[in-house]
């Protein structure tokens, strides 16, 4: 009979979350997650499927040890630089997006028989081997990043393995099931992250706005940032082009569909302790060699918010001489847009 290598890495470390916003949100984190792992499949792994947080594989041309270990390291970076990346990168401070350092990944080997089972034109492994790999899954190691080998895998490469495995053993249905595990060096202190910092030098606005309104921060701040909400407030664009399965971040690019012509952006902010910022830049907008703005939400009280908008426009040869008009109409625009944001925070459209 055929055997295979089963394999599973596993996501951990989500906490339960109400808020809407925050479970679209790790829906989408763990779904980049598990695109980086399967990026990162050197050994090749087929998938049978997506198993919640979990990645169900399997490989019947066996690698050697040292192959399985390095595809373990591999994924185990990939996994933990997309985490910290992403945390340069995320504008959102929801509970989701603020913990995505905190996820934490561990892998569950077997080595056993491959039978199949086949119900209408899907096939997938199946039987007893396919059971015990999923109940360990559910075991008592105290450690969150490991790599698990069941008794199979570890005679199957004993020659090899070293000291620094611990046995243990698990009672399942009323058997016991024998393993042994080795806990993930912590490589996040060698990990380099991306430099998301801005080359470019904002000066002074050329334009700023305020107006306080009565809204809860958070909320105003997911009107502002999630593109899916902002056909509701900003009127000057018949759509806007984006993907919706990603979290939207710095660096990530929207299409802006007008009435003629289109207009792309760019996702920015700024640090900051004291208020929430938002912010995108373009260079496609007619007159100008580059146009920016940022909205700064500064916290009132529960349900009162302060927003400070400021406009940089960087105008081109011809829009020095058109640089009162196109002032005016950019102010008249963004004053348009604040009344529709205040009127979209009043009816409290459900986040």
């Amino acid at each position: 009979m055929k055997k295979a290598l089963y394999f599973m890495p596993d996501i951990s470390g989500f906490t339960d979350f109400v808020n809407n916003t925050e479970v679209e949100h790790s829906i989408h984190i763990i779904s980049e997650l598990l695109e980086i792992l399967l990026d990162n499949n050197t050994v090749d792994l087929k998938l049978v499927e997506v198993e919640g947080d979990a990645l169900f594989m399997y490989v019947t041309d066996i690698p050697s040890y040292e192959k399985l270990t390095q595809q373990i390291n591999v994924m185990h970076e990939a996994f933990h630089k997309h985490t910290q990346n992403y945390d340069t990168m995320r504008i959102c401070n929801c509970g989701s997006c603020r913990t995505t350092t905190n996820l934490e990944l561990k892998f569950l080997v077997h080595y056993g028989d491959l039978n199949f089972i086949k119900v209408k034109d899907i096939i997938k492994p199946y039987g007893s081997e396919v059971i015990k790999i999923h109940r360990l899954l559910k075991n008592k190691i105290s450690s969150n990043e490991y790599m698990l080998f069941t008794i199979a895998v570890y005679e199957l490469y004993k020659s090899e393995i070293d000291d620094g495995w611990n046995k243990n053993t698990e009672i399942y249905d009323l058997k016991s099931l024998d393993y042994f595990y080795k806990n993930l060096e912590i490589i996040n202190a060698k990990i380099e992250v991306e430099n998301t910092e801005s080359e470019e030098q904002i000066e002074k606005p050329i334009l700023t706005l305020e107006k306080t309104i009565n809204a809860n921060i958070q909320d105003l701040y997911t009107y502002i940032s999630e593109l899916k909400y902002r056909h509701l407030w900003d009127k000057e664009v018949k759509r806007i082009e984006y993907d919706a399965n990603k979290i939207n971040r710095i660096g990530t690019e929207h299409n802006c569909v007008l009435n003629f012509g289109n207009m792309k952006f760019e996702t920015i902010t700024e640090p900051s302790s004291d208020h929430l910022t938002y912010g995108e830049k373009t260079k496609e907008m007619l007159f100008t060699d580059a146009f920016t703005y940022l909205i700064k939400l500064h916290k009132i009280d529960q349900d009162t918010t302060k927003i400070v908008l400021d406009i940089y426009i960087t105008f081109s040869t011809v829009g020095t001489f058109m640089k009162n008009t196109i002032t005016k109409k950019v102010t008249k625009m963004w004053k348009q847009k604040l009344k529709q944001l205040e009127a979209l925070s009043k009816n409290k459209i459900q986040l």
